[in-house]
């Protein structure tokens, strides 16, 4: 083993690693971790510590000059972004990959100033709502890939609510990347949908008779999913869809939501996303906390 190594070699072991494993075909969050992996092994390590005090100054090294190759929001650990509406602005929410257990404190991941987190902080309702808004999301990223039996065998129960999870992404990149919000709400209303339809798949519907049964009529979708699945909140998800734009007519519409409007239907989808994965899985982040609050947002 050798610790004796400077920055810059170690920089090109890492850049080295890092183009040997793109060309083998891993993306940026697999190369991430196991960059540091292959030049530790280089370096002749073979047991060590990944986390915490165990943690040799070696490995922190290699990582740091991986951190050197890519943007911060390249290396985000996160597999989601959501968003959330402070005031009339969009602030990027990005949910952690988690391995093993930790402590998750949900105001780390927002973007926003630390004046704004303090502000937050003081406002009971908005603060609420934000952890309301990161417990939907957290349930989306890792209930998607954690469905009870049978639902995990059923193909479109996962198309669906991994189209749902795509179209809020989407919808996040344009809220959050200074594009033109109204981008957005066609992407929250496909979410919506695919997300409720998830919930009819499951009840052993085919792609056809979904389509046929319901089109975009949400609210006949609710009111059949409703005694079928007695957790899921109906009441809720029926106020968030009437408060949200009609798909096709928003479709050709000159006249589009305005701002806070918008963020509304992206974060009303998330939180529909959200329900229908707790109501196909065991994931639910209120629970896991060991005190869960009553909900707040949506109303």
């Amino acid at each position: 083993m050798s610790d004796d190594v400077s920055d810059d070699a170690l920089l090109l072991l890492v850049v080295k690693a890092d183009e040997s494993l793109f060309a083998a075909g891993e993306d940026i969050r697999q190369r991430q971790f196991n960059v540091p992996r292959v030049v530790m092994q280089q370096l002749g390590y073979v047991s060590y510590g990944l986390f915490g005090a165990y943690t040799p100054p070696i490995l922190n090294r290699i990582r740091a000059q991986f951190a050197r190759l890519y943007d911060a929001h390249d290396l985000v650990v996160g597999g989601h972004i959501g968003v959330f509406m402070f005031r009339d602005i969009f602030a990027r929410v990005g949910i952690p990959h988690i391995y093993g257990q930790t402590a998750i404190t949900p105001m780390e991941h927002v973007e926003l100033t630390d004046i704004q987190k303090r502000i937050l902080v003081s406002e009971p309702d908005s603060f609420d709502a934000y952890h309301d808004q990161f417990s939907d999301l957290f349930d989306l990223e890792y209930g998607v890939r954690e469905l009870r039996a049978p639902y995990a065998q059923m193909e479109l129960v996962e198309r669906f609510l991994n189209l749902s999870r795509l179209h809020l992404h989407g919808a996040a990149a344009i809220l959050t990347g200074g594009y033109d919000f109204r981008g957005a709400v066609q992407s929250g209303l496909l979410a919506t949908e695919l997300a409720l339809k998830a919930l009819a798949a499951a009840n052993g519907l085919g792609e056809e008779d979904i389509r046929d049964k319901y089109g975009h009529h949400m609210d006949r979708l609710i009111n059949d999913l409703e005694p079928k699945w007695p957790t899921f909140d109906a009441a809720r998800a029926r106020r968030v869809t009437e408060a949200q734009p009609r798909y096709v007519r928003n479709r050709y519409a000159k006249d589009q939501p305005k701002r806070v409007e918008v963020g509304h239907t992206v974060m009303g989808a998330q939180y529909l996303a959200g329900e229908v994965t707790r109501q196909l899985s065991d994931r639910d982040f209120k629970r896991g906390a060991g005190q869960p609050w009553p909900r707040k947002y949506p109303e």
